[in-house]
């Protein structure tokens, strides 16, 4: 069996991945779901990457496309106009936020913090 893992389809949220890598599992295919980490308001940084990837072994691609297809005839629980169906043949790599992003981003934190302490320390100094 090759290792490498493939993404069958990228469900909108982490919940319909797992109810899918459910489905494939009790089908006795090993289903893989990585989540997106995100910021506490819910902003993805994952560098444009949306959905949540839903793997299974290259082995597996086609047995499980047949088995979400079947799922998809018998199931209400899943909106499946949303999936991005996927399957290309290169293992999943996931992306990440550019790196110029994140300075911003650690830049625009410090500034924040900083400006919030000189704002204290000046409330604190008044007399």
């Amino acid at each position: 069996m090759s290792e490498d893992l493939v993404t069958i389809v990228t469900p909108p949220t982490e919940f319909e991945a797992n109810v899918l890598a459910i489905v494939l599992k009790d089908n006795g295919i090993e289903a893989f779901v990585f989540a997106t980490p995100t910021i506490g308001i819910g902003v993805p940084l994952s560098g444009g990457m949306h959905g949540v990837p839903l793997q299974v072994a290259r082995d597996d691609v086609e047995k499980a496309k047949q088995i979400l297809l079947e799922n998809k005839r018998h199931s209400i629980d899943i909106d499946w106009d949303e999936l991005n169906a996927e399957g290309g043949d290169e293992p999943y790599r996931p992306s990440s936020m550019q790196r110029v992003f994140k300075v911003m981003a650690i830049v625009i934190a410090i500034w924040l913090i900083g400006s919030f302490v000189v704002s204290l320390v000046n409330f604190l100094s008044a007399p």
